[in-house]
C-alpha cells in the first residue's frame, strides 16, 4: 500500500476514531510518525501505544477534540518560532518537525527553534 503523506494518513485515523469514538486506532509507523505519537502521548493526548513491526496501536483520551493537517504534499508550511500561531487561545499545539526532533510550539518558542508545521491539535 503506497500514501502519498503519512501525516495527513495519521491525521485521518485519529479524527476518525475520535468521531467514532472508539478507544483505539491502529496507524502506520514510520519514524516522523512514531515520533508524533510519542509527543502527543507526553502531551496526554494519548494514554499508551503500542509498536509492532509496521503498525502502532495507539489508546486514545477524550482530551481530543479535533486534529487539522496543516503541511500538506502540494503545499508545505514551514515557518519560525516567531510565527507560530496559538491554538484556540493556547488550549491546543503544533506538532513541528525541526531539525531537533518533532516538537510542540510551546517547545519550538523555548528553544527557538522552526521547522514544518505538521498538524495542530485541540
Amino acid at each position: 500500500m503506497s500514501f502519498n503523506h503519512h501525516v495527513s494518513d495519521f491525521v485521518a485515523r485519529i479524527n476518525n476514531a475520535v468521531t467514532a469514538k472508539n478507544p483505539t486506532v491502529e496507524v502506520l509507523k514510520n519514524n516522523l510518525i512514531k515520533n508524533c505519537v510519542i509527543k502527543l502521548t507526553k502531551l496526554g493526548y494519548f494514554e499508551s501505544f503500542e509498536e509492532t513491526d509496521r503498525i502502532l496501536t495507539v489508546t486514545l483520551t477524550k482530551k481530543i477534540s479535533k486534529l487539522k493537517v496543516i503541511s500538506k504534499p502540494g503545499q508545505r508550511v514551514y515557518g519560525t518560532y516567531t510565527d507560530l500561531p496559538k491554538i484556540i487561545g493556547g488550549i491546543g499545539y503544533n506538532i513541528i518537525s525541526t531539525s531537533k526532533g518533532v516538537y510542540s510550539n510551546v517547545e519550538a518558542k523555548a528553544n527557538k527553534v522552526g521547522g514544518e508545521f505538521l498538524f495542530s491539535i485541540y
